[in-house]
């Protein structure tokens, strides 16, 4: 009776004596490691089982707000001018000269002309108050002033044609140098809010 080898078994070499020992355990699998790229805004994918996939992300907004506390008493300075002018105006009226008649407001005398002045300024102000500039206030301050200093030294000048008196022109030197003032020191508060929705 002769043997043959079944044909679907593998043939093994055989085994010295003298490679014992040295054979090379099997080799172990591989690992790889991978690595993971977070996107911005993260994805955080649900699955549900026999179900459509649902997707969430995080929107992040952010809101800023700004407090010019300068733009404020650069507005009330402006505010103030142009009342005191309107009420010249109204008082001393536009049907006839403009440096006729001579009336009386807050203690000093104006004409029609020195109301419109103040009006002029004080809208300046105001606009740049309201667009908080800072240049823009510290020009018209500056322009308020030089005015206020020429008609406090000059004040016999204008007399006729807008009965400006001294002390008036230097209430008005006091109002631009409190404008200069706190637009060049007085800083602006900042905050900013960010709110992070899930949708």
């Amino acid at each position: 009776m002769s043997y043959e080898p079944d044909p679907t078994v593998p043939l093994v070499p055989p085994v010295r004596s003298d490679d014992v020992g040295t054979v090379p355990p099997p080799s172990a699998p591989t690992v790889r490691a991978v690595s993971a790229t977070v996107l911005n805004p993260p994805r955080v994918e649900h699955v549900v089982e026999n179900g459509p996939v649902v997707v969430h992300r995080q929107v992040a907004t952010s809101s800023g707000r700004r407090f010019a506390i300068d733009s404020v008493i650069v507005g009330l300075v402006g505010l103030a001018l142009v009342i005191v002018g309107l009420i010249a105006v109204t008082r001393a009226g536009v049907d006839g000269s403009m440096e006729e008649p001579v009336v009386d407001v807050i203690g000093f005398t104006h004409t029609a002309l020195l109301g419109f002045l103040e009006v002029g300024i004080g809208l300046c102000l105001l606009i740049a108050a309201a667009a908080t500039s800072k240049s823009a206030a510290i020009f018209f301050g500056l322009v308020l002033g030089v005015a206020g200093i020429v008609g406090a030294v000059q004040s016999d000048s204008f007399q006729n044609s807008l009965a400006l008196e001294s002390g008036l022109a230097w209430i008005a030197v006091i109002a631009a140098v409190v404008v200069v003032l706190v637009s060049l020191l007085i800083p602006r508060l900042a905050t900013q809010t960010t709110r992070i929705e899930t949708i």
